[in-house]
């Protein structure tokens, strides 16, 4: 009887098509959302709303923002939907832009998303030197401490700045490691003004990296680019060069992704 009755004379199942629309209004949002949004757009009561977002939180298709409480999309969309794909596949309009930063600076470039309070490599391409910096597509990395994590944190507000270091903490992997909100504060004030992150044997021994936020048209960070390679090979000019090649793929990518992204 309870399945006839979610299911009525349609074979849908009810409680399933509110979570799928829940989501969709979620996905096509330009901002996150909260409850009293979706109710409103929506037109379902504050109880369903509520338990379909922890349902989706907790498979990871829905993310909370912990300072504002709100809702926006999680990892796990980009990552059902990678399973079983090369990622270079779905991003082809991206790669030939990661190809040409490779060939420009001839060392890994990576690009990311942020996943809460940290970075995940969703795809890139790899220098073809011996000694190279690897692609490592999934992995996970701290935003505190590298030059793609830097370049999603050097554009948000302070408070939310302070809840991030709050909650992942500033932990000391190498010498070069910020470990004070201070310093990390100033870093990342020099880096929104001359438009990209260093790291510096901050997260990994003998690697430097430097990062770009990439925008959508609404001036929002969607995701990160980063080049990596081993500190042996990186002077100024170095970083001035991949610099320049890493505003420009930003760019590129910002024309041709429309805010799609996370």
């Amino acid at each position: 009887m309870g399945n006839k009755a979610e299911n009525g004379s349609s074979g849908l199942i009810k409680s399933v098509q509110k979570s799928l629309k829940i989501l969709k209004y979620v996905i096509n949002s330009d901002d996150e959302v909260n409850l009293s949004d979706i109710e409103k757009n929506l037109g379902y009561n504050i109880s369903t709303i509520h338990h379909s977002l922890k349902t989706l939180m907790q498979e990871g298709f829905i993310s909370q923002n912990k300072a504002t409480r709100k809702y926006d999309i999680g990892p796990e969309i980009f990552f059902a939907w990678l399973g079983g794909r090369k990622p270079e596949k779905y991003f082809s309009r991206v790669t030939p832009i990661l190809e040409e930063c490779v060939r420009a600076t001839g060392e890994t470039t990576n690009l990311f998303i942020r996943d809460d309070d940290e970075a995940v490599c969703i795809t890139g391409c790899e220098s073809n030197y011996t000694l190279r910096a690897f692609l490592m597509i999934g992995r996970r990395i701290p935003l505190t401490c590298t030059a793609a994590g830097k370049a999603f944190l050097a554009h948000l507000k302070d408070e939310e700045l302070r809840n991030i270091v709050n909650r992942a903490g500033l932990k000391k992997y190498l010498s070069n490691t910020l470990t004070d909100l201070e310093s990390l504060s100033e870093d990342l004030i020099t880096s929104r003004e001359r438009g990209y992150t260093i790291e510096n044997d901050e997260f990994e021994e003998m690697i430097t990296a430097v990062g770009v936020p990439v925008f959508d048209h609404n001036g929002r960070v969607i995701c990160a680019l980063s080049t990596i390679a081993p500190s042996v090979r990186v002077d100024e000019e170095k970083i001035l060069l991949i610099s320049k090649e890493l505003m420009l793929s930003s760019k590129k990518i910002t024309d041709i992704m429309e805010g799609v992204f996370y």
